[in-house]
């Protein structure tokens, strides 16, 4: 009882508005905020920044605007890991960098008390109002969250009553956080948001909203309820990518059945067209799946329902499906694992360290590619030569961590054309400039619409038929001509 009653008068001394808490940022302070931060976080952290003067902002993958553009906080922006829709066009406009780092060496510097370690002093995140115990957790979404809460000097947690309930290692001391702000985030209301759409979405719209809402997640719904019964369902379903499978992402998932086997460890990356995968079905016919990943795909918590993944053989957290988080899951996956100790999530610097994931049995990645170039070299983060589209994720983790595995195999998948049809993605040569995600002495297997290509102990003119038999058949004999002037 006195512990308990220490917490709670812990928690109630730390409590402060959201306007007293931004008063723990300083001129010049590097400031995390973490990914999906919800509303009002971005906009107070901005608020703070020009009153201030000017502070540096880390950011993965971050969702509102209000971090960019002429309204912005004054000083350096970086990106970590993700760069995102939203923060393309400043990335894109040089308003915005690039940390290249990687999700199992982020923390490596600060840990080891190197002189160049960077750490936020600031981190700003939403979490769970506390548990009985007095933890407070970071929902399905925690990504980095607690990793950087457990390091920075101060933590500023807004206490989010949406937070859904998740199992593993998430949860942190209310003594661990400097400041508590609540009541700034409303609770979100599925049905009060379902009877809108009865009444302000046009008559033609409100069956297929019916179907497209529910597989939204709140952290989703929330910022769009305002206008959301208005949204073409059409736009809904191509933003979030819930319309049919395409039949490029269909051929490839059949591809990847051939090469598949029961008792896989599966890791699924979030990106196009790896993310399609549960969808099209690739893993319906197998059994005893088990799942190491980084993050979620739709249709994942659902083939655990179906007893198709049940972590019944693998070697690391057997009997658990565990990923850094379960973003990129759909509605009807979070209620599945909602509250559901099936599903684990941990720290991204713990789970995929390839020391660690390497041991699963059978670990089996798959990652999307934007180009492959005849050698192997894969490119997974730009497109002409630079200009990027995301960063890394945790494809070089999960890549490595398949490709160290004794009985493992590193699957990378790509459609073989991009606009329209007009550009091959197994190219020659990369343009230059462009990142290398994946080095050609890492590539392993590379999938697309077309076959499977095994590069594998392939020297550099076997590769190059093996690639060119899986690009489109437009290209393959510019492909085989350029390739035989290179390396006869």
């Amino acid at each position: 009882m006195a512990d308990q009653q220490h917490w709670r008068d812990l928690y109630k001394a730390r409590q402060k508005s959201l306007a007293e808490a931004m008063d723990l940022i300083h001129a010049g302070d590097l400031v995390g905020v973490t990914i999906l931060a919800p509303e009002p976080i971005p906009s107070a952290v901005t608020k703070r920044g020009h009153a201030v003067g000017g502070v540096t902002l880390r950011l993965l993958a971050p969702a509102s605007a209000a971090l960019f553009g002429p309204d912005a906080t004054p000083g350096e922006k970086e990106i970590e890991v993700f760069i995102g829709d939203t923060a393309r066009p400043s990335h894109d406009a040089k308003t915005t960098t690039y940390l290249p780092n990687t999700f199992m060496l982020g923390l490596k510097a600060f840990d080891n008390g190197r002189e160049e370690a960077r750490i936020p002093d600031v981190f700003v995140t939403p979490c769970s109002p506390p548990n009985a115990a007095g933890y407070i957790n970071f929902g399905a979404h925690q990504w980095t969250r607690k990793a950087y809460a457990k390091r920075c000097r101060t933590v500023i947690c807004v206490v989010d009553p949406n937070m859904m309930p998740v199992h593993g290692d998430v949860w942190l001391h209310v003594s661990q956080v400097t400041a508590f702000v609540q009541n700034e985030i409303a609770p979100f209301d599925m049905a009060a948001l379902m009877a809108r759409i009865e009444t302000e979405s046009p008559p033609e719209n409100r069956e297929r909203m019916r179907q497209i809402v529910p597989r939204l997640i709140p952290e989703v719904l929330g910022p769009l309820a305002p206008m959301l019964p208005m949204v073409p369902p059409a736009q809904l379903e191509a933003q979030f990518k819930l319309g049919p499978v395409d039949a490029e992402a269909q051929a490839i998932a059949n591809h990847i059945k051939e090469i598949l086997r029961d008792g896989d460890t599966i890791q699924v990356g979030v990106g196009e067209p790896s993310q399609l995968m549960f969808r099209a079905g690739a893993f319906d016919d197998l059994h005893h799946l088990g799942l190491h990943t980084e993050l979620g795909s739709p249709g994942l918590a659902k083939l655990w329902e179906r007893g198709i993944l049940d972590n019944s053989l693998k070697t690391i957290h057997r009997g658990r499906c565990v990923a850094v988080a379960w973003s990129g899951c759909d509605g009807e996956d979070m209620a599945i694992i909602r509250d559901n100790p099936a599903f684990e999530l941990y720290d991204p610097d713990y789970l995929l360290n390839p020391l660690l994931m390497a041991q699963n049995r059978q670990m089996t990645s798959i990652n999307s590619a934007i180009a492959v170039d005849l050698l192997g070299q894969i490119a997974a983060e730009d497109r002409f030569g630079g200009n990027m589209v995301n960063g890394t994720g945790g494809q070089p983790d999960t890549h490595i961590s398949a490709a160290l595995c004794r009985d493992g195999r590193a699957i990378t998948v790509l459609r073989s054309t991009a606009l329209e049809g007009t550009l091959s993605k197994i190219v020659t040569r990369h343009d230059a400039g462009t990142l290398v995600t994946i080095p050609r002495y890492l590539a392993d297997t590379i999938v697309t619409e077309w076959g499977v290509a095994r590069l594998l102990d392939k020297n550099h003119r076997q590769r190059a038929e093996e690639l060119i038999s899986i690009a489109h058949p437009d290209f393959r004999a510019d492909l085989r001509a350029q390739a035989k002037e290179l390396w006869g």
